[in-house]
C-alpha cells in the first residue's frame, strides 16, 4: 500500500551469504527489480511487492493489490508472469532462477478479511 507521502513501500529480504551467483546477488538482483516489477504491474492495480528467496534460490513474487477485483484482474492477466519475469531478467537475476520464479497475488482486502490484516499469516 501507498506510504502518505505516495511512495510505495517495498519488502526486502537480503541475505550476505555468497560471491556473484550467490543467493546474495540474487537477493540484490530481486531488490533492484522491485521498483521495475511495480511500475510494470500498477496499471492492473499492483500496489506494492513482497518477495523471497525459495529453498533451492528462486524468487517468490508477492504482487499485493488493495481489492479482490484488482486481484481478479490480476489473476485474468496470468498473474502478470511475463512482466514479471522480464524485470527480474533485466535486474540480473540468472536466467535459470528468472526461469524457475514463481509469482502470485493477493489482495489487501482478502488478508485484512482472513487473516487479521497480518501479512505474516497470510504469507505462510
Amino acid at each position: 500500500m501507498p506510504n502518505k507521502d505516495g511512495s510505495i513501500r517495498h519488502s526486502v529480504q537480503v541475505n550476505n551469504d555468497g560471491p556473484d551467483g550467490s543467493e546474495a546477488s540474487t537477493s540484490a538482483a530481486v531488490t533492484l527489480a522491485v521498483p521495475g516489477i511495480v511500475r510494470a504491474t500498477a496499471r492492473h492495480g499492483v500496489r506494492d511487492v513482497h518477495w523471497f528467496l525459495a529453498y533451492y534460490g528462486y524468487p517468490v513474487i508477492w504482487l499485493v493489490t488493495a481489492t479482490d477485483a484488482e486481484k481478479a484482474d490480476v489473476v485474468a492477466h496470468d498473474f502478470l508472469r511475463a512482466e514479471v519475469l522480464t524485470a527480474l531478467g533485466d535486474a540480473g537475476v540468472r536466467p535459470d532462477l528468472v526461469e524457475r520464479a514463481v509469482v502470485t497475488v493477493e489482495s489487501q482486502e482478502t488478508v485484512n478479511r482472513d487473516f487479521e490484516g497480518k501479512w505474516f499469516y497470510a504469507m505462510r
